[in-house]
């Protein structure tokens, strides 16, 4: 028996409001029902339950009513909690009243999600039993559908994929022709992106778990989401009293040494700004009044203030019906933007200052000139050390790709990749002399937080060029600022890319004076690169960076923090320039087998060769870099 009602609405809203919040965006529907579920396990673990944590996100991508399921092992719920929760709108149902720490703050969530999208059903087990019901429109009414209880049997528990204990699942049906399905890769490098997802992505205790689903309703793809901040320095860390008001906020804000992507650029996917939350939830990303502040796209961190929960709970207007995060109209938010503003600023403009003046130094022209002669000198050293290349037509793009004479290596061999996101790098290898084809490549990273998908790769002959075999490795970028060696192991053989991560999309940018096939495009000084390594080759860049905060640099610098206007700086730099360029040419020496190394020796082969690089190309080096004139 099924009961059939009009579906409530607590005389507050309309059904254009899931239009408002949702967009017809299928990740802002998800957001919705993602924190629904994990509202659920909050409220059990507020309880002192422990809990499974698990929340799976089935996606079947149709040519119409594309399917999305997502489920949880958590409350579960009985018929006259789906009544309440389900089948009336702007009722306060997910426990914010009772202070429990949940993110539902209207009452309305999960209806907007399936109204936004089409419509759709929940199905639930609690206690044994299976509670099931629908939310429809029926000659553009609103209507909700209840069914009766049942016993939860072994083959309802395996349909809805709950085989034990409590657990709810939500389905809709994207029904909507005016609704895009976004395809599966896309769902999830955003979601878990999401700046209102990101607790609960880095959260230990949920395992969000993303399925592609194919017609015959078999798992085609399962990835593991998460959230990893961007890599950087905690520069604020203060309780800040607002004024006006008797509460505090707890600001945090970190630096990252690279631009992160800001709200005007990637809106509730950016790494910039600052997590406003309350209680454990977030409920805005802002940078205030720096949110176009180029200079402030460097930040990063939080503003926990729990006095917003209590202002929620009192029904106070402080966020905005629309989701869209903080009212800043309202008097409270007034007075939190005044007094995180005041402490955001001396950092803003200080980063405005530094910016201006590494800007001049890359604009003298004279150290300019000096540094690209020096340039042109160091890569015919790199050239005349690590020639032997071999040389072939890429059948992807018609250029022309060299092998090194270990006859293996990646193309490109240095990358970004953007967060969450995937990129493929080539694999070349000659045939036969290193592989045959159909021989399987060992794919690894150094850094976990660039992760290879392709741990194996078969290696295949070029269609254009059968003396050439290559594979496609495909890598993951999990953490902004995170930089790897992606390494190919193919018969004894091996070679190398370097990946870093990246908050915008980048590809890498080549100075105009960099030949072909140069290793060094260009020498830099940074006063915040970590002083204990007073200079370093930047691989993703191709650049020789020299750290001006080392004791040992900072001494010689003059009055405008410039290097090269005594002879004393001079022979500085030329000896720290040596020290870069014949430990990077040594290194590559060894790992494309150019230069002899026995097997588990190879560090002791690559400090070998650097001293004797450093004997035979010092002077050259000085001779280029001191040149006594002003």
């Amino acid at each position: 028996m099924v009961s059939s009602r009009k579906l409530q609405y607590a005389d507050r809203v309309a059904l254009q409001q899931a239009d408002q919040a949702i967009r017809k965006d299928v990740l802002r529907a998800l957001v919705e029902v993602i924190t629904n579920c994990n509202d659920s396990y909050s409220r059990l673990e507020h309880r002192g339950q422990q809990v499974s944590g698990d929340i799976i996100i089935e996606v079947q991508r149709r040519h119409k009513n594309s399917v999305i399921r997502v489920r949880d092992h958590a409350e579960g719920m009985n018929d006259a909690r789906m009544d309440k929760v389900v089948g009336t709108y702007g009722e306060a149902t997910s426990g914010i009243k009772e202070d429990e720490h949940v993110r539902g703050m209207w009452g309305r969530g999960l209806k907007d999600a399936i109204f936004g999208l089409g419509h759709g059903s929940v199905h639930s087990i609690q206690d044994d039993h299976f509670y099931s019901s629908s939310l429809l429109l029926e000659n553009g009414v609103p209507t909700f559908e209840l069914e009766n209880p049942t016993p939860a049997t072994p083959e309802l528990r395996e349909k809805y994929g709950m085989p034990v204990g409590n657990g709810t699942e939500m389905e809709i049906i994207v029904s909507r022709e005016d609704v895009k399905m976004p395809q599966y890769d896309s769902i999830r490098n955003y979601l878990q992106r999401h700046f209102e997802l990101r607790p609960i992505m880095s959260n230990p205790a949920r395992s969000i778990i993303l399925r592609d689903i194919n017609a015959q309703d078999r798992i085609r793809h399962e990835h593991l989401l998460s959230y990893r901040s961007p890599r950087g320095e905690k520069i604020i860390d203060e309780t800040v009293q607002i004024e006006g008001f008797p509460v505090t906020a707890q600001l945090e804000v970190f630096r990252s040494n690279i631009q992160l992507s800001t709200r005007g650029e990637e809106g509730d996917y950016a790494d910039a700004g600052l997590l406003v939350s309350s209680r454990g939830t977030v409920v805005s990303l802002t940078m205030l009044k720096f949110e176009n502040d180029p200079y402030a796209s460097f930040f990063y961190g939080s503003i926990a203030c729990d006095y917003l929960h209590d202002l929620l709970k009192n029904d106070e207007p402080v966020l905005t019906a629309t989701r869209d995060g903080i009212n800043w109209t309202h008097p409270f938010a007034k007075a939190l933007r005044t007094a995180v503003e005041t402490r955001l600023e001396p950092i803003v403009l200080a980063e405005r200052e530094h910016a201006i003046k590494d800007e001049q130094t890359k604009l003298d022209k004279r150290l300019r000139q000096k540094l690209h002669r020096a340039l042109h000198e160091l890569n015919t050293i790199a050239t005349s050390e690590l020639s032997e290349k071999r040389t072939y037509e890429d059948e992807r793009t018609g250029q022309q790709i060299e092998l090194p004479s270990a006859g293996i290596g990646f193309f490109p061999d240095r990358v970004f990749v953007q967060t969450g996101q995937l990129i493929t790098l080539y694999l070349h290898a000659e045939l036969p002399g290193t592989a045959l084809p159909g021989t399987v490549a060992h794919v690894s990273s150094d850094n976990p937080e660039i992760h290879v998908e392709t741990p194996r790769v078969v290696i295949q002959p070029l269609a254009n060029d059968p003396k050439v075999g290559h594979a496609r490795v495909k890598v993951e970028g999990r953490q902004v600022g995170s930089l790897g060696i992606v390494t190919a192991y193919l018969n004894g053989h091996r070679a190398q890319a370097s990946v870093q991560v990246r908050s915008r999309r980048e590809t890498i940018s080549v100075p105009p004076s960099k030949a072909r096939g140069s290793l060094f495009t260009d020498i830099r000084f940074d006063d915040r690169t970590d002083p204990r390594q007073r200079v370093y080759f930047d691989r993703i860049t191709s650049t020789i960076v020299v750290a001006t905060a080392a004791p040992s640099v900072r001494i010689y610098l003059d009055s405008q923090n410039r290097l090269d206007t005594t002879v004393q700086g001079q022979v500085l730099l030329a000896e720290l320039i040596t020290e870069a360029v014949c430990r990077e040419i040594a290194r590559r020496g060894v790992e494309n087998g150019r230069f002899l190394a026995p097997e588990g020796g190879e560090a002791d082969a690559i400090q070998s060769h650097f001293i004797r690089l450093q004997n035979r190309y010092a002077h050259l080096i000085h001779e280029y870099i001191v040149t006594h004139d002003k």
